[in-house]
């Protein structure tokens, strides 16, 4: 289940860095955050995965001390990042869409985005180091460890996060796009020149495929938010029935907690697909780069070959003007200079050329 997300993933996430790299003039503002965002989402098909592994595969923590203080507010980072950075490319292009008087987010303020949005993801996610514990207990023939939580301060805690990474940039796309599609139906209602209804469809076609943003983030996030709640009641519970705490891995609980994982790093395979693949302007970009001249340098050096007689009389006829003409472009200076006295001469060596 988890390899072909993870190579759908570092693929398409490693495409956009990629493409960003060896193209300068696709570095506009919006696609330098969409390139933070790519880093983000490639960091968590690869973090995420590993935690998730060795939870289910030993029965002990084996990840020790500072695994259990770092593997929160690693992973926590990583997902605020991406989220954080995903709403500032929503609010640009509602000032792009609705709003193209406000000041646009320039190359200066996108650095000042990515930077700020790795330093909130940072101080949100402290917490976690500070409030985990790693713990060991001896048995008679058994030696167990395991990292645990302060369960009270934790439990408000984790209501913030799930705040910060689904509720708020829910709520902010969910109130950007509906704007967006308003005024676009305002726009359709008004005649408009060739030139505007042509930008005008650009801005319609950009706003559909943010709305399956927002279907995308919601499928993939929810399930995370009722995994914290459902949790929470679990623990909360755990006080009068010491019970549930013992068979706390069967059942819906682990299933949730399985199903919300994974959902996390699928949302981090598909965002590369979403904001960058189907991008025109990225998918030139990349016809310019060398590994797509690599790539496809033996199928562009193979010809088609004709079969019907007429198609390989036109396409020799083709060819040979075609050198007519670049023999005549390589004489073109020559022939000026010496008949740079006679108008027909002049005539005829134009006419040449353009043969």
């Amino acid at each position: 289940m988890f390899l072909p997300v993870c190579i759908l993933g570092l693929a398409g996430n490693f495409w956009v860095i990629y493409v960003l790299k060896s193209n300068k003039h696709i570095r506009t503002p919006t696609n330098l955050i969409v390139g933070n965002m790519a880093i983000a989402d490639m960091l968590s098909t690869i973090v995420y995965p590993c935690f998730i592994f060795v939870y289910d595969y030993f029965q002990n923590y084996q990840l020790g001390a500072v695994g259990c203080k770092g593997e929160g507010p690693l992973e926590c980072t990583i997902l605020l990042a991406s989220v954080i950075s995903m709403s500032a490319v929503t609010y640009d292009r509602l000032t792009a869409i609705v709003l193209p008087s406000e000041t646009r987010i320039d190359k200066m303020k996108s650095k000042i985005v990515i930077c700020s949005t790795w330093i909130i993801a940072l101080i949100l996610s402290a917490p976690l180091a500070i409030f985990r514990e790693y713990r060991e207990r001896k048995w008679k023939n058994f030696d167990e460890r395991y990292c645990t939580e302060q369960v009270i301060v934790t439990n408000i805690y984790w209501y913030v996060i799930i705040t910060a990474l689904v509720w708020l940039p829910l709520t902010i796309q969910i109130i950007c796009y509906t704007t967006i599609f308003f005024k676009l139906n305002k726009y359709e209602k008004i005649i408009v020149k060739s030139f505007n209804h042509h930008h005008l469809g650009y801005k319609k076609s950009a706003a559909k495929m943010m709305f399956i943003v927002i279907v995308t983030f919601m499928i993939c996030r929810l399930p995370f938010t009722a995994f914290i709640i459902y949790r929470h009641q679990m623990l909360k519970s755990s006080s009068t029935k010491t019970a549930d705490v013992a068979n706390i891995i069967n059942g819906l609980y682990h299933s949730l907690w399985f199903s919300s994982k994974y959902l996390l790093i699928v949302n981090a395979a598909v965002n590369p697909l979403i904001y960058s693949v189907t991008n025109i302007s990225f998918r030139n970009a990349f016809k310019k780069t060398k590994l797509c001249q690599c790539l496809f340098a033996v199928s562009r050096k193979s010809d088609i070959k004709p079969t019907n007689p007429k198609q390989k009389r036109i396409l020799t006829t083709h060819r040979c003007a075609k050198k007519r003409a670049n023999i005549f472009l390589i004489f073109k200076k020559d022939v000026a200079k010496s008949t740079q006295g006679d108008t027909s001469t002049k005539i005829v060596a134009t006419n040449n050329t353009k043969l």
